[in-house]
């Protein structure tokens, strides 16, 4: 896996809580609709990778794992979330990131 795609998106995700916490920020402007649209493309490109990751090691013997469901849960509610504000599906203006699912990325057995 190429180590500096997650990195960029990071900073990708990184970039657009800023730019839905600046003072009156809006989806109006084109350039910030592409750059979300952008985001929303990284996202929806990780969770295909992670389903694929969750497929490949379903069968880990291991007594520790990676919670595969946990981390999709959290990329498909920040996906949603990022193309609801990028669609102004939501009710009022909002000046916060979407917020984090909770819950572990690792799980016992």
């Amino acid at each position: 896996m190429n180590r500096r795609r997650p990195r960029g998106l990071l900073a990708l995700v990184a970039a657009l809580a800023l730019a839905l916490a600046a003072p009156g920020a809006g989806a109006q402007d084109p350039r910030q609709k592409a750059d979300i649209h952008a985001v929303i493309q990284e996202l929806d490109h990780l969770i295909d990778h992670v389903e694929a990751l969750a497929a490949r090691h379903r069968d880990d013997p291991a007594s520790v794992r990676f919670n595969y469901p946990a981390l999709l849960e959290q990329l498909r509610l920040t996906r949603n979330r990022s193309a609801a504000y990028l669609n102004e599906a939501h009710a009022a203006p909002t000046a916060a990131p979407p917020a984090a699912a909770g819950g572990s990325l690792t799980r016992r057995r």
